[in-house]
């Protein structure tokens, strides 16, 4: 039996740490490799474990230093690693083993190993265990807590807990996260001082933790020295770099208000090297109730021009270019240029051959997609407002922007006004207020069939130019342990828009929109993780109603569903309602005097373009199990995965979901698999889904060559009775009050697998 007590906490850490040298000792010697140097080396054909109950075979593979040949040369014995067997390595692996299973209660655990030679020279090796009984915590104290320290060290949310396993690491972890707790609640010296005494025999032990808080204190005097780049002049004051410290005097000391100081600062990329820490003992004021903080900083150059060009499925070639200032006029002031491109070879002016360079898909939006997209603007962010802890910033700025299929917005000039505030520890808070000049272009069918405005003047209306005023929130709240491949954490993220009269919007243009999302990641086993999302959204009138009618609505400020990063067994915007215009000219059909009447025999009709409609609510789940390669585990992933959603207008007069937001009937799911390839821009990503729904039924449209400058819009869904007589322009115009029936239904192709199938790609993460 052993006794530890406060007096030996050093030592018994010591013995801590040389425990811990002697189970990560497989680490050092995986680096060895164990590779086939000679003739006779005997190949590791497999290793497994036989007998281990209360840890897995890969916990514990990663505890011995004997390796199998890699994945590759084990199943096609051509190419791959050959990792050979080395018996010094084997007999310390038995050792390795005990040492890792007494550290974790199990004492009497018992160890041997199973070499069985094969016919090709090579051999399998199992470890034999023989766990035992563990030692069970029968006591454990707690001393040296009063009524502030006593919630810090609150046992019930940590793993060590009387009558669980006696386990020095999660005992360990325990006295770490007590020690943590403190130091974030004002205690900079705290510490905790442990004493245990297991009983091999009767497999029981007493655990003694003895709290050590010392006084509680704030932040007194904050030494500062900044360095300026190697062979530059300095270009950041005291003054400024006081004011972007986050930690101030008089703040109550915490060890993470210290670490999260550092992060911000290295977020604002004015310094390439952040240091903060306790000052040395001997500089630290008399008495207990303040400390004094050595803050170390070296500066980064202020200057940065960055320029990227890349190619994508709906925007072919693209160019950015970033220029910043990060000391504009000093003060840390930030001046941010961006010049952008995208649709570069097919769109006009930079067409090369017709977009062959450019993925065929692109030419099915010969509408919005033929004219180049751009952004040119300029943002000046200010590191502090009125000495607060919230960062404004002003832009101005002149873009085209389109969405594949639906729509294009022209912004002839825009600004926004914003501040971002974290309003707790990693949960910024962003506000903006934009105002735009310019107008919206989006298909003719799509207005008339939406927006009810059919005639060339009502048309007009929609795409005039006017100002949009919106006043936006944006929340995020991100806990996930690797933003580019999250295997564990949540993520959340919450839009509201709002569009009035009285912030300077048009009249016409008055709207309440609100998006949200929540991610959850969560880590199955080595290597596998489950992914889960669901994403809402709704469009409502400024009265907050969800019955009564929006009235015009943006198409830009629409919602659209479908495509890599949404439901994948759609193409891009396609989930929800359609609209279909017709390849060749409908037949006419003869009324009274000089009306006409046309419409098309649905086996006959031609789909010349799909448009998706978009919606004012929508609601996607998607649900994913993530699997590493065995082979290459850090470049390959794969996937299988399940997406649902559905995207709709509530206050549509046909159609699906038209009792409430939430009426979920008629979702689509479609299942499908993936691979990732991780790369330095983001995971690139290749998914295949299975679509077993047909194109959904939806209004069909004709549009004539245009003739003396005027093409009329026709509806001519089977079995629409819309009169055309001759109006104004000498030519048979539809009466634009009538409602064109959502009646036709595209020829469904050959029902085959295959058919059904549909291939997503895209780079960066989905979710």
């Amino acid at each position: 039996m052993m006794q530890c007590g406060i007096g030996t906490a050093r030592r018994w850490r010591s013995a801590v740490l040389g425990m811990s040298l002697v189970v990560g000792l497989p680490v050092v010697a995986r680096a060895q490799r164990m590779e086939c140097d000679a003739a006779d080396d005997r190949e590791v054909r497999s290793l497994s474990f036989q007998g281990n109950h209360a840890f897995t075979s890969r916990d514990l593979a990663l505890r011995v230093a004997t390796t199998p040949s890699g994945f590759a040369r084990r199943v096609l014995r051509v190419f791959g690693t050959r990792h050979c067997l080395d018996s010094d390595e084997l007999r310390l692996d038995v050792g390795r083993l005990r040492a890792f299973y007494r550290r974790h209660g199990y004492y009497a655990a018992v160890v041997d190993t199973s070499v069985v030679a094969l016919e090709d020279g090579g051999v399998r090796v199992r470890f034999l265990i023989r766990e035992g009984e563990p030692i069970m915590i029968d006591t454990l104290r707690v001393s040296g807590l009063d009524s502030v320290t006593a919630p810090l060290a609150d046992m019930r949310s940590l793993d060590i807990r009387q009558g669980g396993v006696f386990d020095i690491t999660l005992l360990q972890t325990a006295i770490d996260s007590i020690k943590a707790r403190l130091r974030n609640n004002g205690f900079p010296r705290a510490d905790v001082a442990a004493s245990y005494s297991p009983d091999s025999v009767r497999r029981r032990a007493t655990v003694g933790l003895t709290v050590i808080p010392e006084a509680r204190a704030r932040v007194g005097e904050i030494r500062l020295v900044s360095d300026p780049v190697p062979g530059e002049s300095p270009r950041l004051g005291e003054g400024t770099v006081r004011r972007l410290l986050p930690v101030r005097p008089g703040d109550r000391y915490s060890a993470q208000a210290l670490s999260d100081a550092q992060r911000t600062l290295y977020q604002s990329a004015l310094f390439r090297k952040v240091d903060l820490r306790l000052a040395p003992d001997s500089l630290q004021p008399a008495g207990d109730t303040l400390v004094t903080l050595d803050v170390s900083l070296t500066e980064d150059y202020m200057r940065q021009i960055d320029t990227e060009a890349g190619w994508a499925v709906l925007d072919c070639f693209k160019d950015r270019t970033h220029y910043v200032d990060k000391n504009f006029l000093g003060a840390a002031r930030r001046l941010d240029l961006t010049l952008q491109f995208s649709k570069v070879g097919y769109a006009r002016p930079t067409s090369l051959g017709d977009g062959a360079l450019c993925a065929p898909r692109i030419r099915d939006d010969s509408t919005f997609s033929r004219k180049l997209n751009y952004y040119a603007g300029g943002t000046i962010r200010f590191p502090t407002l009125f000495g607060l802890r919230t960062s404004p910033s002003l832009s101005l700025y002149t873009e085209r922007r389109s969405e594949f299929m639906a729509y294009s917005r022209m912004t002839y000039i825009g600004g926004e006004a914003s501040v971002t505030r974290e309003i707790a520890a990693n949960l910024p808070l962003r506000l903006a207020y934009s105002l735009e000049y310019g107008h919206t272009d989006a298909q003719a069918a799509l207005i008339c069939a939406i927006f009810r405005r059919c005639t060339g003047q009502d048309q007009q209306f929609v795409t005039v130019d006017r100002p949009l005023a919106v006043l936006s929130a944006h929340l995020d709240r991100i806990r996930v342990d690797n933003p580019g491949a999250p295997t564990s954490g949540t993520a959340a993220r919450l839009d509201l828009r709002g569009a009035a009269r009285e912030l300077g919007s048009s009249p016409d243009l008055q709207f309440v929109k609100g998006f949200g999302d929540f991610t959850v990641y969560r880590g199955v086993s080595a290597g596998i993780t489950f992914a889960a999302r669901a994403r809402v959204g709704a469009v409502v009138s400024r009265t907050l109603s969800f019955s009564q009618s929006t009235g015009f609505i943006p198409p830009e400020e629409r919602l659209y569903a479908g495509g890599a990063t949404s439901v994948r067994g759609f193409q891009q915007n396609e989930l929800g309602d359609l609209i279909y215009l017709l390849r060749d000219e409908p037949a006419t059909r003869q009324g009274t005097a000089d009306t006409v009447y046309k419409e098309v025999r649905p086996d006959t009709a031609e789909v010349l373009a799909t448009i998706p409609v978009g919606g004012n609510s929508l609601v996607v789940f998607n649900v994913e199990l993530r699997f590493r390669s065995p082979f290459y585990p850090e470049l390959l992933q794969f996937s299988t995965f399940a997406d649902a959603g559905d995207v709709w207008q509530r206050d549509a007069t046909s159609g699906r979901h038209k009792a409430s937001l939430l009426f979920l009937d008629g979702l689509k799911w479609t299942p499908g698999v993936g691979v990732r390839i991780f790369s330095p821009v983001g995971p690139i990503q290749i998914n295949v889904a299975y679509n077993p729904f047909g194109r959904p039924a939806g209004a069909l449209y004709y549009i004539p060559t245009a003739k003396e400058g005027f093409a009329p819009l026709y509806c001519v869904s089977p079995g629409n009775n819309i009169p055309a007589p001759i109006g104004a322009s000498k030519q048979h115009e539809q009466v634009s009050s009538a409602s064109c029936p959502a009646t036709f239904v595209p020829a469904p192709g050959r029902n085959t697998v295959l058919n059904h199938l549909k291939l997503s790609f895209s780079i960066g993460p989905d979710f």
